[in-house]
């Protein structure tokens, strides 16, 4: 009877040494000190398109950070690209482990000469 009681003891504690599972927050902010603009940019998790923005750079009202983007907890590729002109202005891409719960913001540095 005692053997079974610390089995069932022993099993309880695994168990509560488990990573949590759940999902991350992922934010995207464009860091361009320098720059009075607006900047449509696309946001990527995994290569897959998960949205869009417009951010304000010293323009009223100023939105320099998106809004969260859930992913599942694990190791992610984040990737950012800009609509500039005719073309794009790509960010690398950066490989992230997320943790359950936890966020992540990807600061995107972009310069105006």
């Amino acid at each position: 009877m005692k053997l079974a009681a610390l089995a069932a003891a022993g099993m309880l504690a695994c168990r509560a040494t488990e990573p949590a599972r759940g999902p991350a927050t992922v934010y995207f902010s464009l860091d361009a000190p320098f720059c009075g603009l607006a900047m449509p940019v696309e946001f990527y998790v995994d290569s897959l398109l998960v949205g869009t923005d417009t951010f304000r750079i010293h323009l009223a009202p100023d939105h320099t950070t998106s809004r969260g983007f859930v992913a599942a907890s694990g190791t992610h590729r984040l990737g950012a690209r800009a609509v500039v002109g005719p073309g794009y202005y790509v960010w690398p891409d950066t490989v992230v482990s997320l943790g359950a719960g936890l966020t992540f913001t990807r600061s995107l540095p972009f310069y105006c000469s």
